[in-house]
């Protein structure tokens, strides 16, 4: 059951360069994946930080990673998961943020030629179906517990999208294929 919860303010970070370009905003079809980080809070007051790389056609994720920092090693080593594990996509959404235009995590997405898209500065629409995931984890698994240490934290998330995958995801398909 999804959970109405008051907002919290979150750490911020800035960008310093120009607005880069958003390849899939105008494309109809297209083989691309969507990656973002979000921030999740322990009782302890401590941050995890979760990486997720969702596949925009099957809307499935295909890798996560939950961290006690927010680097690019986290965002890089996610989406080495994600390709090695499944079939490497044209394009990768991102938004602009430090991790995702790293000199590091560049070199990743350059040596598999997967193409960089980014959403414009601000607009966080632009990366709405990672985002919204993001948003859905927490209201229907996050702040309905607490989570006394990243382990703990780490394990819920896991079986939350383990079974988002397999179960939530056909359920939504097999609705939608009967209207």
């Amino acid at each position: 059951y999804s959970v109405m919860v008051k907002r919290f303010k979150q750490p911020t970070t800035t960008v310093d360069y120009k607005q880069r370009p958003n390849l899939i905003k105008q494309l109809t079809s297209v083989n691309a994946w969507s990656m973002d980080i979000t921030y999740l809070k322990l009782t302890d007051g401590q941050w995890g930080y979760l990486a997720s790389v969702l596949d925009l056609t099957s809307h499935k994720i295909l890798a996560h990673q939950i961290s006690a920092t927010m680097d690019t090693k986290l965002v890089v080593s996610t989406l080495q998961r994600a390709l090695s594990q499944h079939a490497k996509p044209d394009y990768l959404h991102t938004d602009m943020g430090s991790q995702f235009t790293s000199f590091g995590f560049e070199q990743v997405l350059q040596q598999q030629g997967i193409a960089h898209s980014y959403s414009k500065l601000g607009h966080p629409y632009d990366n709405a179906k990672i985002e919204s995931f993001h948003s859905l984890l927490k209201r229907e698994m996050i702040y309905q517990f607490r989570f006394a240490s990243l382990a703990h934290l780490i394990l819920a998330v896991s079986n939350y999208l383990d079974w988002y995958n397999d179960e939530r995801i056909s359920v939504v398909h097999r609705k939608m294929q009967v209207a």
